[in-house]
């Protein structure tokens, strides 16, 4: 199962300051990513001998290409500063099994505002709002219509015709820095559209069960961010991040409906 992988990005940026502390940025970014994936299994017999299973003799191609361009604003007025940026981008991926011709095109165009704001309440205290809309691409993996063989009674199975992830993301915090260390609280909401998950569809006949990923629910969390970084002296630094949230997912799938509710934290220390 070897895998070849060229990666090709071009990238241009233009920034240009007015005012006192007024800032605006533009630019282009292109990345073309091509990955080649030989597979192959053969199950031997009589010993020695080798003999192919042509269910599982292919070859995977992955192409990708993002085209985006960008422009952004930002300025300080007394205590408050602002930052306004839109991106589009065009996405262009095709995915194929060579040996059997089966080719698949996606094409799609999205465009991407952002904004941020911060008003300074003190030398050492800040409020801190933002909000952004982002993309999550299917993985090649997940688009690839060819079952990966590791187990002989379970196959996953890729889905040519997924589609990205959308997520709207809001963020709301206070950021204390004096100088030698800083504590950050943030709460955030962030709405996802088309998560993707994978289910497993399980043939009676021959008792194998495909895995394969769809675009199932929506998905909302909300959560609570703790950060904290001190520098004690020179050889002794302190940095923790605590996450707390909620995920609330919601589906459905052949006309069956679908929920889950999770609780969870993440603790990072170093």
């Amino acid at each position: 199962n070897p895998a070849y992988e060229d990666n090709i990005l071009l990238q241009t940026d233009y920034v240009a300051s007015f005012g006192k502390d007024g800032n605006f940025e533009t630019g282009f970014k292109g990345t073309i990513r091509k990955i080649t994936n030989e597979y192959l299994v053969e199950e031997q017999t009589n010993g020695s001998t080798w003999i192919v299973l042509p269910a599982f003799d292919n070859n995977m191609e992955f192409t990708e290409r993002v085209y985006a361009v960008y422009a952004m604003l930002g300025n300080k007025v007394k205590k408050f500063s602002y930052q306004f940026g839109l991106r589009g981008e065009l996405t262009d991926m095709q995915t194929g099994l060579t040996k059997t011709n089966e080719i698949n095109n996606r094409s799609y165009f999205n465009l991407f505002p952002s904004g941020s704001f911060s008003y300074e309440l003190s030398d050492i205290n800040t409020l801190q709002l933002s909000y952004s809309y982002r993309i999550n691409r299917p993985s090649f993996r997940n688009l690839t219509p060819f079952a990966d063989f590791t187990d002989p009674r379970v196959y996953f199975v890729g889905n040519p015709n997924l589609n990205p992830e959308f997520s709207h993301s809001i963020e709301a915090g206070n950021l204390t820095d004096w100088g030698k260390g800083s504590f950050l609280v943030n709460a955030y909401y962030r709405h996802k559209k088309g998560v993707v998950e994978r289910i497993r569809i399980l043939d009676t006949l021959s008792g194998i069960t495909n895995i394969i990923p769809i675009n199932l629910s929506i998905q909302n969390d909300i959560g609570l961010e703790l950060a904290f970084y001190l520098t004690a002296n020179e050889w002794w630094k302190l940095n923790t991040s605590f996450n707390f949230f909620r995920a609330h997912a919601e589906g459905s799938y052949n006309g069956d409906p679908l929920e889950s509710k999770t609780l969870s934290w993440t603790n990072r220390t170093v």
